[in-house]
């Protein structure tokens, strides 16, 4: 329809568009890709685009698994589910397909995807910030995360500050050198403000191996230095985690941990065993005075009230009694006089450590996991507990796998077959937490079976097998992101995981493939 250099000018509009976009919501991702679309069809060229792509195997291996979820619709049971299944994994179509078929990108014009897209992380997590320290007290971890999940927003920023240091090592210019540099420093802190845990692993096991690989050829003392300091950023991590461990599971030597027989007022004292949760190493269901403190905080909170022996806003006194563990304090009407103002309103915000409100993100999410371990170990309450759930979710799409080893049970079947197979196992999670696997290799053999995990694993390994030596350097440390994330996260179940893997894959590969080809230097 246009000329070819508009049409190219279109192209790259899009692209960088995509780049920028997918950091800051759904709709700045999807315009782009209808613009990338519709360009892809008013260009035409439709011959040369086919003839492009028909001896391209690695355009083919990548797309396979979409092509293999359109085919399990089917044989679904839920069309509307596998429909929708297949709508969310179009990226994993349409991206390779407009980036293969179009003419190789010049190194200027890879890097400045690459530049756009930094430029959306940096977007995205300035209003992160902004909005979780400025606008708000925002004491929900989740929440940091403003356009997409924490744990996507972890992926992003891990290959956003693989590109910037990327360029800060191409880079000659001290001052571009610098603000590389600046950036990675940058979205390190941002990993750690957010508490995005996942990502943080993510980052730390990609800097230690950076670190192995350049002390690799080194001299032996620079080696022996290499591992000292490897050796050593791994017993901080043990020792910032086993802290927190000791501070919160080991119990203090106190009065308040010992079995009481009577309140001050001369009632009698509830225990729920010794051995059971802590706040603070402090027992919690211990030395409790319910209906003192149901009394005290009625008088003060009359539409906020609670009973403890009905369903009426438990959390509540749960919340209660947690808190005033966490302060070392009996839990009966003394105690609750030692609580501040300050403190109930915390209480009132569903927080239940007088210490949280203090705590960085990261510290809160640390918090969390041990105190997961910990009921976990103690086999005691599991919903809500976002890692050890996943032993759940495993255990029901094994079962599930077992049934439908072959082809699995199709697209839109894997959330009804999990469904049923939690309530025939009698699974410990409530239904609201019927879940699914939260592992993409097994989401996809439940899906797609045997067959399609093969499928998967061969879009995976035998692009960057084929092409290894002429890859993007930044290949490999999106390649060991994308990987780590599948084995805890069904990445490629929604939007931005599905964008996240579609774009950098094609974005990469596509560089290596004309690499090879035509030897085109980018």
């Amino acid at each position: 329809m246009f000329s070819e250099k508009i049409h190219r000018y279109i192209f790259l509009f899009g692209l960088f568009g995509l780049g920028f976009g997918m950091m800051i919501g759904a709709v700045p991702t999807s315009v782009p890709e209808i613009i990338l679309g519709a360009n892809w069809l008013l260009e035409g060229d439709f011959k040369r685009k086919f003839n492009q792509l028909k001896v391209n195997k690695v355009f083919w291996v990548l797309i396979a698994v979409f092509c293999l979820h359109v085919l399990g619709l089917l044989y679904t049971s839920n069309l509307s589910a596998g429909s929708e299944d297949v709508k969310i994994k179009l990226p994993l179509f349409i991206l390779p397909l407009f980036i293969f078929s179009a003419k190789p990108l010049t190194q200027k014009e890879f890097y400045a995807t690459l530049y756009f897209f930094i430029l959306g992380c940096v977007a995205n997590t300035l209003w992160c910030l902004t909005y979780s320290f400025v606008l708000h007290n925002n004491e929900v971890i989740r929440n940091a995360s403003r356009f997409m999940s924490h744990i996507r927003l972890g992926l992003y920023l891990n290959v956003a500050i693989a590109c910037c240091v990327y360029f800060a090592w191409r880079s000659e210019a001290f001052l571009k050198k610098l603000l590389w540099v600046a950036l990675v420093i940058y979205f390190v802190f941002v990993l750690y403000a957010l508490g995005l845990a996942s990502g943080l692993i993510n980052f730390a096991i990609l800097f230690l191996l950076a670190i192995c690989f350049f002390i690799y050829r080194q001299k032996l003392w620079v080696k022996l230095a290499g591992i000292l300091v490897v050796l050593g950023f791994i017993t901080m991590g043990i020792y910032y985690i086993m802290d927190i461990k000791k501070s919160q599971l080991d119990v203090r030597s106190d009065k308040t941990n010992e079995p009481q027989n009577y309140a001050p007022s001369g009632r009698p004292y509830l225990h729920y065993g010794k051995g059971g949760q802590k706040e603070n190493g402090n027992y919690i269901y211990i030395n409790v005075q319910p209906e003192e403190l149901q009394r005290a905080w009625k008088k003060e909170f009359a539409a906020d009230s609670f009973h403890y022996e009905s369903e009426t806003n438990l959390q509540r006194y749960v919340v209660l009694v947690r808190y005033m563990a966490s302060k070392g304090l009996n839990k009966d009407s003394v105690g609750y006089t030692k609580l501040s103002d300050a403190d109930k309103q915390n209480i009132q915000k569903d927080i239940a450590n007088f210490e949280y409100p203090s705590w960085s993100y990261l510290h809160k999410r640390t918090y969390e996991l041990v105190n997961e371990y910990d009921e976990f170990l103690n086999d005691r309450f599991v919903n809500g507990h976002s890692l050890t759930m996943r032993l759940y979710f495993w255990d029901a799409a094994l079962h599930v796998i077992k049934k439908n080893f072959v082809f699995g049970v199709g697209t839109g079947d894997v959330q009804d077959q999990l469904t049923k197979t939690y309530r025939e196992t009698k699974s410990p999670l409530n239904e609201e937490w019927y879940k699914r696997p939260h592992n993409q290799f097994l989401t996809i053999t439940t899906a797609l079976g045997i067959l399609g995990l093969g499928v998967f694993l061969l879009g995976l390994l035998y692009p960057a097998s084929t092409l290894k030596n002429e890859l993007p350097k930044l290949f490999w440390p999106f390649f060991l992101i994308a990987v780590l994330s599948f084995f805890i996260e069904d990445t490629l179940e929604t939007q931005a995981g599905c964008t996240f893997y579609a774009f950098f894959s094609g974005l990469f590969l596509s560089v290596g493939w004309w690499r090879k080809l035509k030897h085109i230097e980018t």
